[in-house]
């Protein structure tokens, strides 16, 4: 039996977020706004912190099972549920709705702002022209369907189910892209192996030169723990493998640039390089006099590696910006507002996508790994270097061109043979274990949203055996 009411009969409190500014140093409790919520779900780690004194701090702290909502702009209806361990507050474009535990579980009432219902409510709410959104009233009229309790919980049960394993592919492919980062930070930028095989040839520290001396010690100190650690047990021994360690030198030579390497100081043999260097810009023109129907690629409709959509498009209609055609291996990054992530490596037979002409299509150079250069482009120091440089730019927007991709420099030995060592036994394996996880998302996100508007409307109906099922301890 089932039973609809308004989610703001459901709600002990119903308030609107602190204004503040977001600082990325922790002067306080973490401040969620509408950019930090994405298809439901946030990445505490990336969330900024804020100022609060303790007075709005008390009003404004999220506690378990609060259900915060965008309420303006295209992110209008977008929601979370707070279920973090982290003290945090929400911001001014966002509603708190805390429902009554006792009404109802939240957790269920949250899953109903995951449908399709929900969506087609908001869409029908919204009002305004120039930034459309919908008020705490307003969505507060959101009828809310509540079957008894205990069938609420094991709906609960079942959906979050989905929910922890599409969560739990996410922080690995975190994981493997952090263990990447790292690995191509220590080779590529700290040149651990090169002090390592500098202090392992007799090397004292002092005899560095003196901008290496700091960074020598360090590394001695790191090797010395690491030795102790597996002395003890408390490590395995994974020395880097003899014949990658002898591609990296034992010595450093000096440029011209103090910018370079560490104070100017690079591995003997190397040599400065940049993205632009490594990968063309194409731009050939897709020909959509020759087809009824293509799939279009927006900036919007890529984001940190997704492709968020496969849907055909008559060609008739479409934006003029809808001219590039792109290829297997292609890289596409976004002109506007880098760090919003707007790129994807395409990785299939792409004869039937057009894309836009405010996404960059990159061509890794011959003999260059396609995957080298998507991987530099992706992390987080360089997205943050060409969006600052974007911001310096005049324009409408934070913009860059492919000339920005010159200022994106690396240190590489003249050789392929490390960075090929590299790109076949690291990237690759991390960008097909990414690839098959975000797969698997995708396919678990379609079965829990066909399977939770049928358990909430009662069309499918749990068995009893679930249902009476005990909860264990």
């Amino acid at each position: 039996m089932s039973n609809s009411i308004k989610l703001s009969e459901l709600c002990s409190d119903i308030s609107y977020g602190y204004t503040a500014s977001a600082d990325s140093e922790e002067v306080g409790p973490k401040f969620l706004r509408i950019t930090d919520i994405q298809g439901g779900v946030v990445n505490w780690e990336d969330v900024p912190f804020c100022k609060i004194d303790s007075k709005n701090l008390e009003k404004n702290l999220l506690r378990k099972g609060d259900i915060v909502v965008a309420r303006t702009g295209n992110s209008t209806g977008e929601n979370y549920i707070f279920d973090s361990e982290y003290d945090a507050v929400f911001a001014s474009y966002l509603i708190r709705f805390r429902v009554n535990p006792e009404l109802a579980n939240p957790y269920f009432v949250w899953l109903q702002m995951r449908t399709q219902t929900w969506c087609s409510f908001v869409s029908g709410s919204k009002s305004g022209s120039a930034q459309a959104g919908a008020n705490a009233k307003v969505l507060g009229l959101f009828e809310v369907e509540l079957p008894e309790r205990h069938i609420q919980d094991k709906i609960v049960d079942i959906v979050f189910d989905y929910f922890n394993k599409i969560e739990l592919n996410r922080q690995t492919n975190q994981t493997l892209e952090q263990i990447a980062q790292a690995l191509f930070k220590s080779w590529f930028v700290d040149f651990d192996p090169v002090f390592d095989n500098a202090l392992s040839s007799g090397l004292a520290v002092n005899d560095f030169p003196e901008a290496l001396q700091k960074k020598a010690l360090s590394r001695q100190q790191q090797r010395q723990q690491v030795q102790q650690s597996i002395a003890t047990g408390e490590l395995e021994a994974k020395p880097l493998p003899e014949d990658i360690s002898q591609l990296f030198p034992s010595e450093f030579e000096q440029t011209d640039e103090p910018s370079i390497g560490i104070n100017g100081w690079i591995p003997k043999g190397w040599q400065t390089n940049t993205l632009h260097n490594m990968v063309d810009t194409i731009s050939d023109t897709y020909k959509l006099k020759e087809v009824d129907e293509v799939i279009f690629l927006n900036t919007g409709d890529i984001e940190n590696g997704k492709f968020l959509h496969n849907d055909f498009s008559p060609t008739e209609g479409l934006p003029g910006q809808a001219k590039k055609s792109i290829s297997k291996g292609d890289i596409l990054y976004s002109e506007i507002r880098p760090k919003n992530k707007r790129f994807a490596f395409v990785n299939f037979d792409a004869k039937e996508y057009v894309v836009s002409t405010k996404l960059m299509v990159l061509r890794a150079k011959e003999g260059i790994s396609s995957l080298l250069p998507y991987f530099i482009l992706t992390q987080d120091k360089v997205v943050n270097e060409l969006q600052h440089v974007a911001e310096h730019r005049s324009g409408t927007f934070p913009q860059i061109t492919f000339k920005e991709l010159q200022k994106i420099q690396m240190v590489f030995p003249e050789s392929s043979e490390l960075q090929d060592y590299f790109v076949e036994q690291h990237l690759k394996q991390i960008f097909n274990k990414r690839l098959a996880s975000i797969e698997q998302s995708e396919q678990l996100e379609k079965l829990r949203d066909t399977l939770l508007p049928k358990l909430i409307s009662g069309e499918l109906q749990l068995p009893a055996e679930i249902i009476n099922a005990e909860v264990p301890a």
